[in-house]
């Protein structure tokens, strides 16, 4: 991957979804600066929804508003399954995901899972990516614009906390790479 294409459809896999620092940024990356167009299916919410109630021990109607931004925010992204005939996975209960990209003609889908298998995905045009990796680019290619979100996101995140706090809270998400290029691109303060 060496350039961000604008508008790429996009699956945010639910592990991406279970953040809420990344799931926020990835939509205000889609809507605010119109750098995705994000793919979604209700099998793929009722799968975040129900790893935040397990895993975060987050009751089921803030599960559902969580993951709802999804459905509210991109109501034309709303995308139905269909049957898939390969493997596109080492994990069976991802196959859906697949599935999701594929019918809703995705270019990307932003995963920490290692379970996809890339090379057939990509020769159905759906490319595996690491969100570091594409956060990390998206600041390459549009840096000014990335740390005007990033800022923002900052300003209501929690009640508003410093850029830098929300820089960390990236970092424990998993995408430190792209925290230290937006660090790298802040003005000194």
């Amino acid at each position: 991957m060496t350039e961000l294409r604008p508008l790429s459809r996009a699956v945010l896999d639910s592990n991406v979804i279970f953040s809420r620092v990344l799931h926020e940024l990835f939509g205000r990356l889609a809507l605010e600066a119109r750098l995705l167009d994000l793919v979604w299916s209700e099998e793929l919410l009722v799968e975040a929804s129900t790893a935040l109630q397990e895993r975060k021990g987050l009751d089921a109607a803030v599960a559902d508003r969580w993951v709802g931004h999804l459905r509210r925010a991109f109501p034309e992204g709303q995308t139905d399954l269909a049957r898939l005939p390969a493997a596109f996975t080492a994990d069976e209960a991802d196959q859906f995901v697949c599935a999701l990209a594929l019918a809703g003609d995705a270019q990307l889908l932003l995963t920490f899972d290692r379970g996809y298998l890339d090379v057939p995905l990509r020769g159905l045009g759906v490319e595996v990516v690491h969100p570091d990796v594409w956060l990390t680019l998206a600041v390459a290619e549009e840096p000014a614009l990335v740390v005007d979100i990033v800022t923002r996101q900052a300003a209501v995140w929690g009640g508003g906390r410093p850029v830098p706090e929300l820089l960390d809270a990236f970092e424990r998400a998993c995408v430190p790479t792209f925290a230290e290029r937006v660090r790298d691109e802040m003005p000194l303060r």
